[in-house]
């Protein structure tokens, strides 16, 4: 296998590199975790506990919905639960990523599993084979970078309640742009962004999040049909460069 080749198909063996790799979508979960550290104050967890919340959980769409179920007085079952369903789609991220990933022992595979997020996913997902040390440095600094932004919405909870009011939807937007934009590399992935981001628009108004999944699913085969298009074609472009 030649370098060029090897450098695409596997990652970076160094806790620096996933660190830089990561480091733009660092900014995006800003406002995700502030509004999550004034949310939780507002619903009675306080300091300690919303720093321990984002600390042992750290999941920012789980986090919201548990902090929300204490704030209506749920009990403990009931938010373990509720959010362990809203994070089942990380089975998906840990079984596509297991395979990949290159000298970790089942016991660092463990440890390596509560640091999965969408975003350091996202990075590792680029490779057909991961180091563990990349995947370390994207995790743990995405890690850090949580808790941090959930200290600064806790201890300045009080002066953002306006913040508490907005939508989580918005919030979310840069986190997601942060994930999204940098998987914007070919004609392929366009179609998908554009597409999806065009229909979803169209269909904003459907009820249940309808419209999420329409966007989606046309997405995807729309992205499919144009890979096949351009895989089936390629025979006659390579013919007509010779």
């Amino acid at each position: 296998m030649d370098i060029s080749k090897q450098s695409i198909e596997t990652s970076p063996d160094s806790v620096g590199a996933g660190i830089r790799a990561i480091s733009p979508m660092l900014l995006g979960t800003a406002p995700f975790g502030i509004v999550f550290g004034a949310f939780a104050l507002d619903m009675g967890l306080g300091i300690e506990g919303g720093q321990a919340m984002s600390l042992l959980v750290f999941a920012g769409s789980a986090q919201f919905v548990g902090a929300n179920l204490f704030g209506q007085g749920a009990s403990i079952v009931v938010i373990a639960v509720t959010t362990l369903f809203i994070n089942l789609r990380h089975t998906l991220y840990g079984a596509s990523l297991g395979p990949r990933l290159l000298n970790a022992k089942p016991s660092e595979r463990i440890l390596m599993s509560f640091f999965l997020t969408d975003e350091s996913f996202a990075i590792v997902s680029q490779f057909k084979e991961v180091r563990a040390r990349y995947y370390w440095g994207a995790a743990l600094a995405m890690y850090f970078n949580w808790q941090v932004w959930t200290f600064v919405g806790l201890v300045s909870g009080s002066y953002l309640k306006g913040l508490v009011s907005l939508s989580l939807g918005f919030v979310m937007v840069p986190a997601f742009i942060a994930i999204i934009v940098p998987q914007l590399k070919n004609a392929g992935s366009f179609i998908c962004g554009i597409s999806a981001a065009g229909i979803s628009l169209i269909f904003s108004d459907f009820p249940n999040q309808i419209g999420l999944i329409i966007a989606a699913t046309v997405a995807i085969i729309a992205t499919l049909m144009f890979e096949y298009f351009m895989s089936s074609n390629r025979p006659d472009l390579d013919r007509g460069q010779e």
